[in-house]
């Protein structure tokens, strides 16, 4: 019975080739799309969870009080990590860990190169069990001057050779010796190093992090297995108040490693709204592509419905017609699973650039069978199921009488399915172009300084130490127009606090301040303008080191009234006098509220920054080489195009609209897919109608309106349907922007238009098919 109803499954297929092309091209295209989406979503999924005893790792976090609000922060004290160690006997391993890390320059037989070196305690190796090549991980961090590769960081430098007890150069000032190799880091890893050296040597660098003051790095812990870490947290809770400050709001609390890629510390989403949305849209293209499997099965339910009159005449049960049928429609699935597999590897490569990742379609993998499997079953079934119950109810007395009709009833399904279908690309259609004309806002706003024609040149210590002299002879060059420096790159100030004081200020009321270090001049190289005041002195910067300049949402928090020479104190116990108010300007991503800030002079800058003439970006940076290299001739110069630097802030959100918007264009290519074939359906079905109708005078126009009225009217309903749904769900969407544009309604009719236009095309051909026919042809039986 099994092989019997194989080969009339086949010969199905070979007997109907347009349709068996239409069918396996849509479950194919969408079983690709698909399998592409669910291998990222589990690769996210995945994270973190190689790790042995991976349940007892946890990321070190505090809670801090500033705006009468609670807030979650992963940045650390420095000395949190010792004590956490000896005063919790549930805390089994404990590091501290420079995430950022620090660009030096390796150096090793001459050659030199900018590598970023990640900084961590002995314990590291403990608490993540990273593959070790080479070394021990038990005694690999213990020496100051140690420093760990990984395998490509190795190859880069030493070749195939075992590294172990070479010694490299960083910045020309401190020996290191190799004392292990690792594996390279798994890509679903939350803990990303090519470099890492003891966190000792960071201490020894900047002993003034070393306090309970300075939150600069993050910590992670390895627990007791058995311990429970609601227990745990309470007092962990009591952290400050037991061993630090009796009077401190601050706490401590452990968050789980495994949600670290996928949650904020504080448990709000973050990589898990995207997980989430590529899941239910791998989901939707699956079901489109279902849908139209569906349809075309039901369509054509009068070709087949002999056969089925036949089988059930000589005995075949409703269960055993429901198993050929289904039996069909997932032989017609495995057959689309092979071509989805060899699209999906076509297509990896693209999707991997468009994603920034490096999956693979691992053929060993457990994992990846069980995905394929999964989509092939589930595909089979939802697509199978309805067709095989329809077909299985036909009654053999009325197919066998001539009188059988397929029913308004499946009439109606295959519209429902239809219109399910562009409600779903519609949907998808809409909230990518919102999502587009979000990020392009978010992009091209105004931030209140001007980036353009900026370039940002990383300092070292050798540069830090004649910064003066560097830009001087900078500003004496005809290509450049105006010179500063300071601490951060300007909208990416991640230094804040809450210590500050002044007159009338409510005790209860602790604001997070954000502050950027900058030199006089960096007001005119940024195009910053003044509300009020004026900025440093340039000719006498002493004059003002122990003066101010804020931002205009400071100066309301201080007062109503002008905030000119009123004094702050601050954590430090200093009191700064405000000679200026800027205009409002971006010091942190737009994606974020707009902060109060307050500029201090800087003394020891990591950037600076060369505003060039129009039109001389290569020849400016050229010179700046030249300049450069006098003053730091054993370091080669690091910079980048401000411009590009603020371009890249929107790397991630680029790839979401790349991925949302090709989705949406193989929804549209799959629902057309469908409507093609019942198009082709429908013409041939009334084939006779036409006939009649030329012969009645019928224009082409006229009948090819008569084809295309009805599939408008579901693209109508289907646009009815998906337009609050999409409004709805953008708003919620809206909420996590404190700037956003408003909702675009126009969209809607740009989408409606664009499919109606879409499918009017996709029914004209089979319209024109039919309409050019010779009615003589189709009316000559009658």
């Amino acid at each position: 019975m099994f092989l019997n109803n194989l080969k009339i499954a086949y010969r199905n297929l070979i007997r109907n080739k347009g349709y068996s092309f239409i069918n396996i091209s849509g479950l194919a295209i969408g079983m690709a799309c698909t399998i592409l989406l669910l291998l990222w979503v589990n690769h996210e999924l995945s994270y973190d969870n190689f790790h042995k005893d991976t349940d007892t790792i946890y990321q070190v976090c505090n809670y801090q009080s500033w705006n009468g609000k609670k807030n979650a922060m992963p940045n650390l004290p420095t000395p949190l990590i010792d004590v956490l160690k000896e005063k919790y006997p549930e805390i089994e391993y404990a590091t501290h860990y420079n995430a950022w890390g620090e660009k030096l320059l390796i150096e090793y037989k001459g050659k030199k190169q900018y590598e970023n070196i990640k900084f961590a305690d002995s314990d590291f190796f403990q608490i993540f069990n990273f593959s070790l090549l080479y070394g021990n991980k038990e005694t690999c961090l213990n020496d100051i001057n140690s420093l760990v590769l990984s395998e490509k960081a190795a190859k880069r430098i030493f070749g195939n050779k075992n590294p172990i007890g070479k010694i490299v150069n960083v910045d020309n000032r401190q020996p290191l010796v190799i004392t292990a190799v690792t594996k390279d880091v798994p890509s679903n890893s939350s803990i990303q190093f090519d470099f890492l050296t003891p966190f000792e040597m960071l201490k020894k660098q900047n002993p003034y992090s070393d306090h309970w003051g300075s939150h600069n790095y993050f910590g992670y812990t390895k627990i007791a297995k058995g311990t429970d870490i609601d227990v745990l947290n309470k007092k962990l809770d009591k952290f400050y108040i037991d061993h630090v400050d009796k009077e401190s709001e601050k706490s401590v609390f452990l968050f789980p490693l495994t949600k670290r890629h996928l949650y904020y510390i504080d448990g709000r989403p973050t990589k898990i709204t995207q997980v989430k949305m590529f899941f239910m849209i791998a989901i939707f293209i699956l079901i489109i592509a279902c849908f139209n499997f569906m349809n075309l099965s039901t369509a054509r339910a009068a070709k087949r419905a002999k056969e089925i009159g036949l089988k059930k005449a000589i005995g075949a049960t409703y269960p055993q017609l429901i198993k050929q049928f289904i039996g069909e429609s997932l032989l017609i699935t495995i057959v689309a699973a092979n071509f989805a597999i060899i699209l999906s590897h076509l297509f990896l490569p693209q999707f991997n650039s468009l994603m920034s990742r490096h999956l693979i379609l691992d053929y060993s993998s457990l994992e990846f069978w069980l995905i394929i499997l999964g989509v092939t079953i589930f595909t089979g079934i939802v697509a199978g199921a309805y067709p095989a119950f329809y077909l299985s109810s036909f009654n053999p007395i009325a197919v066998l009488k001539g009188t059988f009709s397929g029913g308004k009833g499946s009439n109606r399904f295959r519209k429902i399915l239809v219109v399910t279908q562009f409600v779903l690309a519609s949907s998808l259609l809409i909230c990518t172009l919102t999502i587009v004309l979000q990020t392009r806002y978010l992009a091209n706003m105004d931030v209140g300084l001007n980036k353009d024609n900026v370039i940002s040149i990383n300092i070292n210590q050798q540069m830090r130490n004649k910064i003066e002299s560097i830009k001087s002879e900078l500003m004496s060059n005809s290509l450049v127009d105006n010179v500063s420096y300071g601490s951060h790159i300007p909208y990416r100030v991640f230094s804040n606090g809450w210590g500050e004081d002044w007159e009338g200020k409510d005790p209860e009321f602790k604001p997070l301040i954000t502050y950027p270090n900058v030199d006089a001049n960096f007001f005119d190289v940024f195009k910053i303008k003044f509300h009020s005041g004026r900025p440093f002195n340039i000719d006498n910067p002493a004059a003002d080191s122990s003066c101010v300049i804020i931002n205009e949402k400071f100066a309301e928090m201080i007062s109503d009234e002008s905030v000119i020479d009123k004094m702050i104190h601050t954590g430090n116990n200093e009191d700064l006098r405000i000679i200026g108010v800027v205009k409002d300007y971006h010091c942190t991503p737009n994606t974020r509220e707009l902060q109060p800030f307050m500029l201090r002079q800087c003394s020891d800058p990591d950037f600076l920054f060369v505003r060039y003439v129009d039109g001389n970006a290569m020849k400016t940076v050229q010179e700046i080489e030249k300049i450069c290299s006098k003053y730091n001739p054993d370091f080669p110069l690091v910079y980048n195009f401000l411009d590009d630097h603020y371009d890249n802030m929107y790397q991630n959100q680029r790839a979401t609209i790349s991925t949302l918007l090709y989705a949406s264009i193989l929804a549209i290519i799959i629902s057309c897919l469908g409507l093609f074939g019942l198009a082709s359906f429908n013409a041939e079905e009334r084939t006779k109608e036409i006939g009649v109708r030329k012969v009645l005078g019928a224009s082409m126009r006229q009948l090819i309106l008569i084809f295309s009225k009805d599939f408008s009217k579901w693209i109508l309903v289907a646009s009815l349907i998906s337009w609050p749904i999409t409004y709805f769900a953008m708003e919620e969407w809206f909420h996590s922007y404190p700037f956003r544009i408003d909702f675009p309604f126009w969209l809607f009719l740009a989408v409606f238009a664009l499919l109606l236009i879409i499918s009017t095309i996709t029914v004209a051909y089979q319209s024109l098919k039919v309409a050019t026919k010779n009615p003589v042809v189709s009316l000559k039986y009658e």
